[in-house]
C-alpha cells in the first residue's frame, strides 16, 4: 500500500513539473525565428530568371528579366527601413492577373514617364541641372527648371528612371558614385569624370553640426534658387584656391613689404567685394588668416595683424559667419560658405521629409544680424555659436557697447554691425513690414556689391515717393547737384566707420542727420554727422550745420520732426516669428514573426504533459483498486 502511495506520488510530480516546465518556456525561451519569405515571390520567381521581353508598338524593346542581387541592395527592396514590393510601383494584388495586361505605353519614353508618376507618389518630384533637352548642347545646363512626370514628354527631360534606374536605386550614400555613370548614358560626348565633377558638392571639414544636409541637397528641388545663390558673395564667402586659382584676386607679383608670404601659402580665399584675405592651413589641420589682405579697389597689399595672426585659429574667431553647420565642439562644418542652411536652419529633416517638415522661412533681420553684428557669445566667440534661425539672438550673442567699435550714439564706428544700427529705433525699424530683404536680395546678386534690389534713389521712392523731387527735399543744394551726384545715403545711411575709405559701410541706423550731437559731444572726431561728411572747411562745421538745419526748418522749406540729440543705445532684438512645427516623427511599428505557431506548439505541449500525467495517475488508481 505504502508503495502504491509513493508511485502515485512520484507519477503526480512528474506530471506538474512536465506543466511547470512548458510554463517556464514562454517566459525564459524563445524560438529562432525563420525569415519570411519575400512578399512577392511569385514576381521573383519568373522575373528573377527569364529571357522575355516587352516589345512596343514603336518596336524599342524592355528586357522584364531582374538582377535580384541588385534589386534586393538597392533603396527599394522588402527588407528596407520603409519596405517596397514589386505591387507598390506596379499592379497591385487586387488588380492582377496573369497573363499581365499590355502596356498602354507606345514606346519605351511613355513607358519611364508613367514609372515616374509612380515614383512621384512617394518622392517631391525634382529635376536639377537640366532644361530642355534642345538648349543644354551636352555641356551642363545653363538655366535649370523643375519639372514634373507631366512635362517630361513635352521637354525631353530624363525621368526618375533615367537618373536613379528602376530595380537598382542607389541608396542615398552611394548615389554619388553611380549616378556619373548615369549622366553620361545621356551625355554620351562627355567622360564620367565630367559628370562627377559637375556633381562634386560643396566642400566642408569633417562631419559638421547634427541635422545639417549641406546646401547640395537643396538644388534637387530648388534649382533655380540654387543656381542664383552660387552667384552671390554669401556663396562666394570661402573659396578653394587650390582647386580654383582664379579665385586669388591678389597680386603675388608686387614687391610689397606689406606681404609677407608668397601664393603657395594660400589654401583659401575669403571675400573677393571689398577686400581679400588668404586662409592658410598648417600640418596640425590649424586655420590660419595670413598676415596680409589684398584691397580691391586699390588693388594694393595691406597689412592684416602681423604679430598676431599665429595665435588665433580661424575656426574659433570666425568661421561661425563664413561656414554653414559649424560644430563648435569638434570646430567641423558642413559647407564653407553662407549656405541656404545658415539662413533657414538645418535641414536634413526637411531633405528627409519634404512635405511633413518644413524649413524656416520667417523674414527675420535676426538672421541677418548673426553675422551682421559685433560682440560675444556665451562661450567667448566673437560670434553666436549656438544660434540657429528662429531663435532669439540675444539669448545667444551679446552686442558690444565698447567705445573702439561703438560711437556715443550707439551707431557703427566698424564694420560689419549693420543689424546693430538697425536697433537704434527708428521709424523703419519698428515699421513690421520694413527690413533687411526690403533692401536686398537674397538669392541674387542683385545691384552693385550690396546686393540691393534697385539702384539707391530708385529703391527709395519705391517707398518715400514723395521725395523723388530730390533738390526739393534737400534745399540749398542746387549748385553742389551740378558737381556730386546726390544719393539718399548721403544723408541717411553716411559711412561713419573707422575703415578705409576704398570700402567704407554705410549706417544703417535710418536716423535723421544730426550735427547737434555732434556739437554736444565735443566734435566730429567724437560723433561724426552726415552733414560733415561732404562739408569739411571750417567755415562749415558741426555748429554751422546746425544753424542751417534750424534756419531751413524756420523757413518752412522742409518739414520734419527735430532729431538733433543722441541716437539710443541698442536694444535686444524682439523675438522672432515661431517657427513652423516640423510635424511628428513617423512611428515604425514592427511585427514578430511566427508567433501564432509557437504559441500553438507549446499549447498542445502542455496539454499532452497534462494528458500524460493524468493518464498515470489513473493507471495507478486502477491498479491499487485491482490488488485491493
Amino acid at each position: 500500500m505504502l508503495l502504491r502511495l509513493r508511485q502515485l506520488h512520484i507519477a503526480w510530480s512528474l506530471g506538474l513539473g512536465m506543466v511547470a516546465l512548458v510554463g517556464a518556456s514562454f517566459l525564459f525561451f524563445r524560438p529562432v525565428q525563420a525569415s519570411a519569405p519575400p512578399p512577392d515571390l511569385p514576381c521573383r520567381t519568373c522575373h528573377g530568371d527569364t529571357e522575355s521581353v516587352l516589345t512596343f508598338p514603336s518596336g524599342e524593346t524592355l528586357t522584364l528579366q531582374i538582377d535580384l542581387e541588385q534589386f534586393d541592395h538597392s533603396a527599394h527592396n522588402y527588407q528596407a527601413a520603409t519596405p517596397i514590393s514589386c505591387h507598390n510601383c506596379h499592379s497591385d494584388t487586387a488588380r492582377y492577373r496573369y497573363p499581365h495586361a499590355t502596356p498602354s505605353a507606345q514606346n519605351l519614353a511613355e513607358y519611364r514617364a508613367a514609372a515616374t508618376q509612380r515614383c512621384e507618389g512617394c518622392h517631391y518630384p525634382h529635376n536639377p541641372f537640366h532644361e530642355d533637352a534642345a538648349n543644354t548642347g551636352g555641356q551642363g545646363p545653363a538655366a535649370p527648371v523643375s519639372t514634373s512626370a507631366s512635362t517630361v514628354l513635352t521637354a525631353s527631360l530624363p525621368t526618375c528612371i533615367d537618373c536613379h534606374g528602376s530595380h537598382a536605386v542607389a541608396p542615398f550614400a552611394q548615389i554619388a558614385e553611380q549616378m556619373p555613370a548615369r549622366c553620361v548614358a545621356c551625355h554620351t560626348e562627355q567622360a564620367e569624370s565630367w559628370a562627377a565633377a559637375y556633381l562634386q558638392p560643396r566642400q566642408g571639414l569633417g562631419q559638421g553640426a547634427v541635422g545639417y544636409a549641406g546646401s547640395d541637397r537643396c538644388r534637387g528641388c530648388h534649382t533655380e534658387i540654387y543656381q542664383q545663390w552660387q552667384t552671390t558673395p554669401h556663396a562666394r564667402m570661402i573659396q578653394d584656391a587650390g582647386a580654383d586659382p582664379a579665385a586669388i584676386l591678389g597680386d603675388f607679383s608686387q614687391a610689397d613689404a606689406n606681404l609677407p608670404f608668397d601664393q603657395t601659402a594660400v589654401r583659401y580665399t575669403i571675400g573677393s567685394l571689398w577686400q581679400q584675405q588668404y586662409l592658410t592651413r598648417t600640418a596640425e589641420g590649424g586655420f590660419y588668416v595670413l598676415p596680409a589682405q589684398w584691397n580691391v579697389a586699390t588693388q594694393s597689399w595691406e597689412s592684416y595683424h602681423p604679430d598676431t595672426w599665429r595665435q588665433e585659429d580661424w575656426r574659433q574667431q570666425c568661421s561661425g559667419c563664413h561656414v554653414t553647420g559649424l560644430d563648435a565642439t569638434t570646430w567641423e562644418f558642413t559647407e564653407f560658405g553662407v549656405g541656404c542652411e545658415s539662413c533657414h536652419g538645418p535641414g536634413a529633416a526637411h531633405v528627409a521629409n519634404p512635405k511633413a517638415v518644413k524649413p524656416f522661412a520667417a523674414v527675420d533681420d535676426q538672421v541677418c544680424g548673426a553675422c551682421h553684428s559685433r560682440g560675444v557669445s556665451p562661450e567667448g566667440h566673437p560670434f553666436p555659436t549656438t544660434y540657429q534661425p528662429g531663435a532669439t539672438l540675444a539669448d545667444h550673442f551679446t552686442f558690444t557697447t565698447d567705445e573702439a567699435y561703438v560711437w556715443p550714439d550707439g551707431s557703427a564706428k566698424a564694420h560689419y554691425q549693420q543689424y546693430m544700427d538697425w536697433q537704434l529705433g527708428s521709424k523703419m525699424a519698428q515699421d513690421p513690414s520694413t527690413n533687411c530683404v526690403s533692401c536686398h536680395t537674397v538669392h541674387q546678386s542683385g545691384v552693385g556689391p550690396a546686393q540691393l534690389k534697385a539702384p539707391v534713389n530708385e529703391l527709395c521712392v519705391e517707398c518715400h515717393s514723395d521725395k523723388r523731387a530730390l533738390l526739393q527735399h534737400i534745399p540749398y543744394h542746387e549748385q553742389a547737384s551740378t558737381k556730386h551726384d546726390f544719393l539718399c545715403t548721403d544723408c541717411h545711411m553716411p559711412s561713419f566707420t573707422a575703415a578705409s575709405a576704398d570700402y567704407p559701410t554705410h549706417n544703417h541706423s535710418f536716423l535723421q542727420p544730426n550735427p547737434q550731437a555732434t556739437v554736444a559731444q565735443g566734435g566730429v572726431a567724437v560723433m561724426p554727422n552726415a552733414c560733415n561728411n561732404c562739408h569739411k572747411d571750417q567755415a562749415e562745421g558741426p555748429e554751422w550745420a546746425a544753424q542751417t538745419i534750424a534756419f531751413i526748418e524756420n523757413q518752412g522749406v522742409v518739414g520734419r520732426p527735430r532729431f538733433f540729440e543722441p541716437g539710443p543705445t541698442p536694444t535686444s532684438p524682439p523675438p522672432p516669428t515661431a517657427i513652423p512645427s516640423v510635424g511628428d516623427p513617423p512611428i515604425n511599428v514592427s511585427l514578430e514573426t511566427g508567433r501564432w505557431l509557437r504559441n500553438i506548439i507549446f499549447t498542445t505541449l502542455g496539454i499532452i504533459a497534462v494528458v500524460i500525467a493524468l493518464f498515470v495517475a489513473r493507471s495507478l488508481s486502477v491498479r491499487r483498486v485491482s490488488n485491493a
